[in-house]
Protein backbone atom coordinates (compact mmCIF):
# COMPACT_ATOMS: atom_id res chain seq x y z
CA UNK A 1 0.00 0.00 0.00
CA UNK A 2 2.63 2.29 -0.63
CA UNK A 3 2.15 3.28 -4.43
CA UNK A 4 1.19 6.81 -4.90
CA UNK A 5 -2.03 8.37 -6.49
CA UNK A 6 -2.03 11.90 -6.74
CA UNK A 7 -5.76 13.32 -7.12
CA UNK A 8 -6.44 17.23 -8.14
CA UNK A 9 -8.48 18.98 -5.63
CA UNK A 10 -10.36 22.36 -6.05
CA UNK A 11 -10.18 25.04 -3.14
CA UNK A 12 -14.18 25.27 -3.36
CA UNK A 13 -14.27 28.98 -1.73
CA UNK A 14 -12.34 30.12 -4.71
CA UNK A 15 -12.45 27.72 -7.45
CA UNK A 16 -9.20 27.25 -8.34
CA UNK A 17 -6.96 24.27 -8.58
CA UNK A 18 -4.49 23.63 -5.61
CA UNK A 19 -1.40 21.97 -5.97
CA UNK A 20 -2.31 18.14 -6.66
CA UNK A 21 -1.53 16.25 -3.32
CA UNK A 22 0.13 12.72 -3.26
CA UNK A 23 -1.31 10.17 -1.36
CA UNK A 24 -0.44 6.79 -1.05
CA UNK A 25 -2.89 3.91 -0.54
CA UNK A 26 -3.49 3.91 3.24
CA UNK A 27 -4.52 7.62 2.37
CA UNK A 28 -6.64 7.28 -0.29
CA UNK A 29 -8.79 4.42 1.89
CA UNK A 30 -8.44 6.71 5.15
CA UNK A 31 -9.84 9.53 2.83
CA UNK A 32 -12.72 7.76 1.28
CA UNK A 33 -14.04 5.92 4.40
CA UNK A 34 -12.83 6.83 7.45
CA UNK A 35 -12.47 10.82 6.96
CA UNK A 36 -16.05 10.57 5.59
CA UNK A 37 -17.99 13.74 6.58
CA UNK A 38 -21.19 13.52 4.14
CA UNK A 39 -24.00 15.90 4.41
CA UNK A 40 -26.58 13.61 3.23
CA UNK A 41 -30.26 13.12 3.04
CA UNK A 42 -32.17 11.05 5.19
CA UNK A 43 -35.74 9.98 5.90
CA UNK A 44 -35.50 10.13 9.33
CA UNK A 45 -38.48 11.41 11.48
CA UNK A 46 -39.36 13.67 15.00
CA UNK A 47 -37.27 14.06 17.44
CA UNK A 48 -36.51 11.21 20.13
CA UNK A 49 -34.01 9.94 23.16
CA UNK A 50 -30.68 9.05 21.60
CA UNK A 51 -30.65 5.33 23.26
CA UNK A 52 -33.88 4.28 22.66
CA UNK A 53 -34.50 6.70 19.11
CA UNK A 54 -35.42 3.82 16.41
CA UNK A 55 -35.55 6.63 13.59
CA UNK A 56 -31.28 6.24 14.25
CA UNK A 57 -31.71 3.55 12.53
CA UNK A 58 -32.46 5.05 9.06
CA UNK A 59 -29.21 6.97 9.55
CA UNK A 60 -27.07 3.60 10.43
CA UNK A 61 -29.13 1.92 7.06
CA UNK A 62 -27.47 5.32 5.07
CA UNK A 63 -24.10 4.91 6.04
CA UNK A 64 -24.80 0.87 5.64
CA UNK A 65 -25.96 1.69 2.00
CA UNK A 66 -23.05 3.63 1.46
CA UNK A 67 -20.56 1.32 2.26
CA UNK A 68 -22.15 -1.56 0.60
CA UNK A 69 -21.67 0.86 -2.17
CA UNK A 70 -18.09 1.47 -1.37
CA UNK A 71 -17.42 -2.34 -1.59
CA UNK A 72 -18.86 -3.33 -4.55
CA UNK A 73 -16.81 -0.03 -6.37
CA UNK A 74 -20.38 1.04 -7.54
CA UNK A 75 -20.27 4.90 -8.07
CA UNK A 76 -23.78 5.76 -8.35
CA UNK A 77 -24.85 3.72 -5.39
CA UNK A 78 -22.34 5.89 -3.15
CA UNK A 79 -23.43 9.13 -4.83
CA UNK A 80 -27.22 8.16 -4.22
CA UNK A 81 -26.39 8.12 -0.30
CA UNK A 82 -25.24 11.51 -0.86
CA UNK A 83 -26.74 15.18 -1.06
CA UNK A 84 -25.77 17.03 -3.71
CA UNK A 85 -23.03 19.39 -1.82
CA UNK A 86 -22.11 16.71 0.22
CA UNK A 87 -18.32 17.16 1.20
CA UNK A 88 -16.03 14.24 1.45
CA UNK A 89 -13.05 15.58 4.36
CA UNK A 90 -9.80 13.32 4.28
CA UNK A 91 -7.15 12.87 6.46
CA UNK A 92 -4.48 15.43 5.06
CA UNK A 93 -4.30 19.03 3.63
CA UNK A 94 -6.29 20.00 1.38
CA UNK A 95 -8.09 16.84 1.17
CA UNK A 96 -11.60 17.83 0.85
CA UNK A 97 -13.99 17.15 -2.24
CA UNK A 98 -17.09 18.64 -2.07
CA UNK A 99 -20.52 18.66 -4.62
CA UNK A 100 -20.99 15.53 -7.06
CA UNK A 101 -18.69 16.32 -9.35
CA UNK A 102 -15.81 16.30 -7.28
CA UNK A 103 -17.01 13.20 -5.90
CA UNK A 104 -17.48 11.56 -9.07
CA UNK A 105 -13.61 12.06 -9.70
CA UNK A 106 -12.48 11.45 -5.58
CA UNK A 107 -14.35 7.97 -5.18
CA UNK A 108 -12.90 6.05 -8.06
CA UNK A 109 -9.52 6.42 -6.40
CA UNK A 110 -10.56 5.28 -3.35
CA UNK A 111 -11.83 2.10 -4.94
CA UNK A 112 -8.51 1.83 -6.71
CA UNK A 113 -7.17 1.01 -2.53
CA UNK A 114 -9.17 -2.26 -2.43
CA UNK A 115 -10.31 -5.28 -4.20
CA UNK A 116 -13.98 -5.40 -5.46
CA UNK A 117 -16.15 -6.76 -2.86
CA UNK A 118 -13.42 -7.65 -0.45
CA UNK A 119 -14.34 -4.59 2.69
CA UNK A 120 -16.04 -5.70 6.05
CA UNK A 121 -17.06 -2.54 7.99
CA UNK A 122 -17.82 -3.11 11.64
CA UNK A 123 -18.48 -0.87 13.87
CA UNK A 124 -18.21 -1.00 17.24
CA UNK A 125 -19.63 2.07 18.51
CA UNK A 126 -22.46 4.89 17.59
CA UNK A 127 -23.50 8.28 18.55
CA UNK A 128 -26.51 10.14 17.45
CA UNK A 129 -29.43 12.64 17.43
CA UNK A 130 -32.26 13.66 15.54
CA UNK A 131 -34.39 16.59 15.79
CA UNK A 132 -37.18 17.27 13.13
CA UNK A 133 -34.98 18.55 10.20
CA UNK A 134 -31.47 17.55 10.94
CA UNK A 135 -29.38 15.12 12.54
CA UNK A 136 -26.07 13.51 13.18
CA UNK A 137 -23.94 10.41 14.06
CA UNK A 138 -20.56 9.66 14.65
CA UNK A 139 -19.36 5.85 14.82
CA UNK A 140 -15.92 4.30 15.33
CA UNK A 141 -15.12 0.60 14.21
CA UNK A 142 -12.56 -1.25 11.91
CA UNK A 143 -12.33 -1.64 8.23
CA UNK A 144 -11.20 -5.08 6.75
CA UNK A 145 -9.55 -5.24 3.27
CA UNK A 146 -8.01 -7.06 0.88
CA UNK A 147 -6.26 -5.46 -2.13
CA UNK A 148 -4.28 -8.43 -4.48
CA UNK A 149 -4.74 -11.08 -1.77
CA UNK A 150 -3.63 -9.34 0.84
CA UNK A 151 -5.50 -8.81 3.92
CA UNK A 152 -5.57 -5.08 5.66
CA UNK A 153 -7.08 -3.63 8.42
CA UNK A 154 -7.61 0.21 9.33
CA UNK A 155 -9.14 1.92 12.23
CA UNK A 156 -12.48 4.20 11.42
CA UNK A 157 -14.03 7.07 12.56
CA UNK A 158 -17.02 7.85 10.45
CA UNK A 159 -19.28 11.85 11.23
CA UNK A 160 -22.93 12.03 9.11
CA UNK A 161 -24.96 15.03 9.28
CA UNK A 162 -28.07 14.48 7.49
CA UNK A 163 -31.23 16.32 6.81
CA UNK A 164 -34.99 15.75 6.29
CA UNK A 165 -35.74 16.42 2.56
CA UNK A 166 -38.62 18.53 1.80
Amino acid sequence: FQKQQSIQHIDPQHKKKMKPQTMNRRSLLAAGIAGISAVAFARAGAPAAMAANPELDAVRNLLRAHDKAMTDHDLNGVLACLADNAAVLGTGPGEIWSGKNELKIAYPHFFRVYDKGEQVFEYNYWLGDLSEKMGWMMTCGTVKAKKGGKEVAYPLNVSLTVAKKG
